[in-house]
């Protein structure tokens, strides 16, 4: 059912309230963010959630604490304590990273060159003015920010990096300020809506590459169109569920997924743990890969290499009980765990879970390529 003008202007009025000072919502433009295709209720829940995302990227306590029984039906300190984590993952991934780029600059071998020669050089191509664009996607933790960057830095090209939640007002704001650039946008919300579908599709486009921003409101501070003559990568955890205009996107620019099986991933963790990290020794990363090696499996959902890193501080927290703590940090998928790590039949595994043959299947298949040979043993 199509969104009526007076639900439109409604729901307005509806998002003041959580802005009850106007500079708050100077860069988040409601307007844009109405979608006249679905229902006012639906327009109410997407919303809410992107103005509490907002909130979040912008630490606006203040705004938190007026809108908290609106806002966030959990307690503030969960909140909070997401937030912390979510510093801890991210310095994970910086001593990830830098790890990577001590490899590189001092053994790099064969091995680890092969996994990141097509991203860097579908990156080095978009550097260097021989593509416009570039999607890499893949799931966390397996470099992607790493070799892109690596690859710009190799070219000696100059780039400009944003990540987290961003609003479609913003997001033109920025293509605006940086239209001349090399832009990376790491995981950045940009498929959430139409309106950024529609500027990425005209600034990646064979012909003017014309970006335009339609509003009602009067928050945009720039030119309405402009030219855009930069570059954009795009880096992922998870593709979005592709649609018309996505399909559009990645007609215009380089695609490439980052995926390691089971087995490359415990091949790279080994080739990692030769590299020195803090006050550990040798023996002590060995000792915590053959760990992570032990009590993994192709089931493993978060089996990345920031793991590694995590485990590490574990251990350096308390060497005497870092493996009960490790334990608690690695999550199987249990529906492949019952496959892999337990060997059911098809029989035994529908009656398990309810699910049908052609799913134990489709599981089982996912795994089968994690190993040479026996494929539910664990083998480095």
């Amino acid at each position: 059912m199509e969104l009526t003008n007076k639900e439109r202007k409604k729901l307005r009025v509806w998002s003041k309230k959580f802005f009850p000072d106007d500079k708050d919502s100077k860069t988040f433009d409601i307007a844009a963010e109405i979608d006249s295709n679905i229902s006012f209720v639906e327009n109410q829940t997407i919303i809410r959630e992107k103005i509490r995302n907002f909130i979040n990227e912008y630490n606006n306590k203040d705004l938190l604490k007026r809108s908290e029984a609106e806002l966030m039906p959990e307690k503030q300190y969960k909140f909070l304590v997401e937030e912390q984590l979510e510093k801890v993952e991210q310095q994970a991934e910086l001593e990830f990273n830098k790890t990577l780029e001590e490899i590189e600059n001092k053994t790099t071998t064969n091995f680890l060159e092969e996994i990141y020669y097509i991203p860097k050089q579908f990156a080095k191509m978009v550097a260097n003015g021989n593509a416009k664009g570039f999607l890499i996607y893949g799931e966390a933790g397996l470099g992607k920010t790493y070799s892109v960057i690596r690859a710009f830095r190799e070219a000696k090209k100059k780039f400009t990096i944003l990540s987290g939640h961003i609003t479609s007002l913003e997001f033109y704001n920025f293509l605006f300020e940086h239209r001349e650039e090399n832009i990376i946008l790491d995981d950045v919300n940009i498929f959430q809506n139409q309106q950024n579908l529609n500027m990425l599709k005209a600034g990646l486009s064979d012909n003017s590459r014309i970006v335009q921003y339609h509003t009602t409101s009067n928050k945009l501070r720039v030119p309405n169109k402009f030219l855009f003559n930069g570059t954009i990568t795009i880096l992922l955890n998870k593709i979005p569920k592709e649609t018309e205009n996505l399909r559009a996107v990645e007609s215009r620019i380089l695609t490439y997924e980052l995926k390691l099986d089971y087995k490359t991933k415990i091949k790279v963790l080994f080739e990692l743990a030769r590299q020195k990290y803090k006050k550990l020794t040798q023996e002590e990363r060995t000792e915590i890969v053959n760990w992570i090696k032990e009590n993994t499996s192709p089931a493993t959902e978060n089996l990345n290499l920031r793991l590694l890193f995590t485990i590490y501080e574990i251990f350096r927290f308390d060497k005497e009980n870092w493996k009960k703590l490790a334990e608690k940090i690695v999550k199987d998928d249990w529906e492949l765990y019952l496959i892999c790590v337990q060997g059911l039949n098809c029989k035994d595994w529908c009656e398990k879970t309810g699910l049908s043959r052609a799913t134990y299947y489709r599981n089982r298949e996912s795994v089968s390529n994690s190993h040479d040979s026996g494929i539910y043993q664990n083998t480095e």
